[in-house]
């Protein structure tokens, strides 16, 4: 008779994790919020001293995305609530949650990529405003290599016949080591040195096609970020 794989194996990790996890990722909009109102806030001053056109259109995107930031944080908190009770649909709304954090996060991109050029944000201020996004999008993908790879890890510890999405030199060990599983910390230090370097640290790789593709969209990211606004910033500060 088949062995009952335990019903977590389709869920994420445990409860205590999942709180955590969702605890994190509800900072990303918070940021973004921050970043909202410093890019705006310079809108408006442009628009005062007549530099700057302050359109509907505009208006309209910056209530926007006001409204989606205030809707995550309060959509994060009643997540955490709902893994309080470990329902069973959570991971589902883990995912909505990540996909519109993640969108938000792309808006503030392109809504600071049109500050430098419309509105000329630079200097001090767009190092601030880099290093918030740099936070954010760290912060988004330890969320989608977690959400991505963690299940596998699970199921992997169960059947070593099935493959994981990300491979780390702590599995290499092998049977030294036959328990172990990733934490918080192994997806933070995974995410930190791909963000730096714009490639995964040695003996961590991506070997799924989803892990691969999110580490391909991170990558991009921070290429933006280091590219476009850092090296703006730095052209600035005299």
């Amino acid at each position: 008779m088949a062995t009952q794989q335990p019903g977590h194996l389709h869920h994420l990790p445990n409860r205590e994790q999942n709180i955590f996890y969702i605890l994190v990722l509800i900072a990303s909009p918070l940021i973004n919020l921050f970043i909202n109102s410093i890019v705006y806030a310079e809108f408006s001053l442009a628009a005062s001293k007549g530099l700057h056109s302050f359109t509907l259109p505009h208006q309209a995107l910056g209530i926007s995305s006001f409204l989606l930031g205030s809707i995550l944080v309060l959509f994060g908190i009643n997540l955490a609530q709902t893994l309080m009770l470990r329902h069973h649909k959570a991971r589902h709304s883990f995912l909505i949650f990540g996909i519109l954090s993640s969108a938000y996060l792309m808006i503030n991109l392109l809504t600071v990529c049109y500050g430098i050029l419309a509105v000329k944000v630079q200097s001090l201020l767009l190092l601030l405003i880099s290093g918030c996004i740099y936070v954010s999008v760290n912060i988004i993908f330890v969320f989608w290599y977690w959400y991505v790879d963690y299940p596998t890890q699970i199921k992997h510890l169960h059947n070593p016949e099935i493959e994981t999405e990300i491979t780390f030199a702590e599995r290499e060990v092998g049977d030294g080591q036959p328990k172990w599983l990733p934490d918080f910390v192994d997806y933070v230090y995974l995410t930190v040195i791909t963000s730096n370097t714009l490639s995964p640290p040695d003996n961590h790789s991506p070997s799924g096609q989803r892990a691969k593709a999110i580490t391909m969209m991170h990558s991009l990211s921070m290429l933006v970020i280091l590219v476009f606004f850092v090296s703006r910033a730095i052209d600035t500060l005299s």
